[in-house]
């Protein structure tokens, strides 16, 4: 999940410079799994596939190996600058668009950079090419990407939030793995796992300085009404009570002293994986995009084993559930390869990303625990991921498909941002700081009709 960053004044922009694209009269091909002596007999042509992930560690040679095995005639180039950094990935296909640069398939991580490119055209509908395949959405996919009742691209790896432990900290607490809990149990369990006195300092949990997931914490995970505009689109969503839930804990981790001091996160520009890995944090509310970061990379290894939690509730008596969205794969409107970028992305979202075997696929069709096998497996130290609790989220947990946020969300998470950083940083009460982002995105909103 990653901090939104578009501007009204840069959709102006690229609109401006973008030539939109009509929907594409093209269909897709039924062998999507399996190649053809047509598609060995075809023409080779080579799709430029632009994402944010590192190249090396997220295992993109085994895909393009995978994928040019069984489709010959299609070679796959990856353009990443391989930083896994997606906010700066989206600016670099703004510019490549607007500059004109060949592009076939673009990834985006999160749903709101999705939205936001439907609007100004760069992104082409796939209907036409499932209904070809014979493909209904709903029975292959958990995730919906549906826009403006069309569906512009296909969704890749699942990302759930969950929580991430260290086992070793747990255990010096004498607690154990929560199977079950609320956001007062999880603050009962990040002061217990706190040392703060000689040595090393250590705090019992970690919360980043994104608006998204990390100040809206007790509202995300919910079956309606989970983003600061309702799902209607017409009201700002800051009165709700799981908002307000979200607010009362991070400032009481703060009063009690179990959280990474927010004013250290912002000033010190403090990344998650570090705080963790680095072991001055016990746990983090995360996504399942980290589970195979635990068993540890040439670069980090894990020196230390990792236990899995459900997402938090706010109230006992609330079902266990946890948000589900997913990087999503789609076909730039101006492509010249449009079958071919089709091939790719559906092939990737089912069995290449089986293949590649390093996240969760929102493939219905998968099976998961083969897959988290897999994942397992490919790590450095497999021993170091505690594989049951990592089921037991799995299967236990209600999975709430996340709701595409409008198309101006970069600005409401500004609003919501300054308002928190008003409370966190400067001592402003939660009730001006949620009337005031109340007021101040319900304008936008209606600005926005």
């Amino acid at each position: 999940m990653i901090k939104k960053w578009m501007t009204s004044s840069t959709i102006v922009f690229i609109a401006a410079v973008l030539f939109l694209a009509g929907c594409s009269s093209s269909t897709g091909t039924k062998e999507t799994n399996a190649g053809t002596d047509k598609d060995k007999n075809a023409k080779q042509v080579t799709i430029k596939v632009h994402t944010w992930y590192n190249l090396k560690a997220e295992k993109f040679d085994i895909v393009k190996q995978a994928f040019e095995k069984q489709y010959p005639n299609i070679k796959v180039e990856f353009v990443s600058a391989g930083d896994n950094n997606a906010t700066e990935q989206v600016k670099k296909v703004d510019l490549a668009a607007a500059s004109g640069e060949d592009m076939d398939v673009i990834m985006f991580s999160q749903p709101s950079f999705y939205v936001q490119r439907v609007e100004l055209g760069m992104i082409e509908p796939l209907d036409d090419y499932l209904n070809k395949e014979g493909i209904k959405f709903e029975d292959e996919y958990s995730v919906n990407t549906q826009e403006n009742g069309r569906i512009y691209g296909l969704p890749g790896k699942s990302v759930n939030l969950l929580v991430a432990i260290n086992e070793d900290h747990l255990k010096e607490a004498g607690l154990p793995i929560p199977t079950d809990w609320t956001w007062d149990e999880y603050l009962d369990y990040a002061k217990k796992m706190t040392k703060l006195g000689d040595g090393k300092k250590r705090y019992g949990t970690y919360f980043h300085s994104w608006t998204n997931p990390y100040a809206m914490i007790g509202l995300v995970n919910q079956p309606q009404n989970a983003y600061l505009v309702t799902d209607d689109g017409k009201s700002a969503n800051i009165m709700n009570p799981n908002m307000l839930k979200s607010l009362e804990v991070r400032l009481q981790a703060e009063k009690d002293k179990s959280a990474t001091p927010y004013t250290e996160v912002v000033s010190q520009k403090l990344n998650y994986r570090p705080q963790y890995f680095n072991e001055d944090a016990s746990m983090i509310m995360t996504g399942t995009f980290f589970l195979p970061e635990t068993g540890g990379t040439e670069k980090v290894p894990a020196t230390f084993k990792t236990v899995f939690a459900p997402y938090p509730k706010v109230n006992k008596e609330d079902p266990i559930t946890t948000s589900v969205s997913a990087d999503i794969l789609t076909m730039y409107s101006k492509s010249k390869h449009k079958e071919e970028a089709y091939t790719f992305i559906r092939w990737f979202t089912t069995n290449g990303l089986v293949e590649q075997g390093r996240n969760i696929p929102s493939w219905k069709k998968a099976n998961m625990e083969d897959v988290l096998d897999k994942i397992i497996a490919a790590t450095s130290s497999p021993e170091m991921i505690d594989k049951e609790s990592a089921l037991n989220f799995l299967k236990n947990s209600v999975m709430v498909p996340v709701v595409n946020p409008p198309a101006y969300s970069a600005e409401v998470e500004k609003m919501m941002q300054e308002e928190f950083d008003k409370m966190m940083l400067q001592g402003q009460d939660i009730e001006k700081t949620m009337n005031s982002a109340q007021g101040r995105i319900q304008k936008l909103i209606d600005s926005n009709q």
